[in-house]
């Protein structure tokens, strides 16, 4: 996992800005791992309580890895370096690499809405940069950094920027159609389809653990 500066290749040159979210954002990060960390709670509790069979144990545990993967993802160091040429930000494997050259604007929003009637604090900040032709080429999201901190990218950056305090997601998609993405431009339908996948695991998981005979 790339989280550190001494893992940035070489090849891109020495280093001149180095960003991370600030740790009051944990806080907001943990509220967004609640789902999978209450899934995961669960499926340990039924391995304990019901003890199900070696097959039956196998896909709990492997629910449990998924649960644990999707809260990692969520909580894992986030970096942003600039150089001479570039700026990489930090993924899983590696870091994801664009070159400054490609970079003609930046377009923040200090709070990004579902709609025009979403609660007033339910806006999340956004940085998006975009090509020349308007293509989103690099991007950052309230999920891990809080507007302070993309202030912070966004300067560092050095393209012309834009910046909306509010906004809906409709409103951005309609002012730059290839900066927003279609989990954005789709809220609703997104988080309804996440709670379906919690609600259909702990589902499953209770059927199998409850419908076939256990070891202990």
């Amino acid at each position: 996992m790339a989280d550190a500066v001494r893992q940035v290749p070489e090849k891109y040159g020495p280093v001149r800005a180095v960003l991370r979210p600030r740790l009051g954002s944990y806080g907001r990060r943990l509220l967004a791992c609640l789902a999978p960390m209450l899934a995961g709670a669960v499926l340990l509790l039924l391995l304990w309580s019901r003890r199900p069979g070696p097959a039956v144990a196998v896909v709990l545990l492997g629910l449990v890895l998924v649960a644990a993967l999707a809260c990692w993802l969520r909580l894992r160091p986030a970096l942003v370096v600039r150089t001479d040429s570039h700026v990489l930000r930090s993924r899983t494997v590696g870091f994801a690499a664009t070159p400054l050259e490609r970079l003609d604007s930046v377009v923040t929003v200090g709070a990004l809405h579902r709609s025009a009637d979403s609660p007033r604090r339910a806006g999340r900040p956004h940085l998006w940069a975009a090509d020349r032709a308007g293509r989103r080429v690099f991007a950052l999201d309230g999920g891990v950094w809080d507007g302070r901190a993309l202030e912070e990218v966004a300067e560092a950056l050095g393209a012309p920027r834009t910046h909306v305090e509010q906004l809906t997601a409709g409103q951005a998609a309609a002012r730059w159609p290839r900066l927003v993405p279609w989990r954005l431009r789709h809220q609703r339908l997104c988080s309804a389809a996440s709670s379906a996948a919690v609600i259909g695991v702990l589902a499953l998981s209770v059927w199998l653990s409850l419908d076939l005979p256990g070891t202990g």
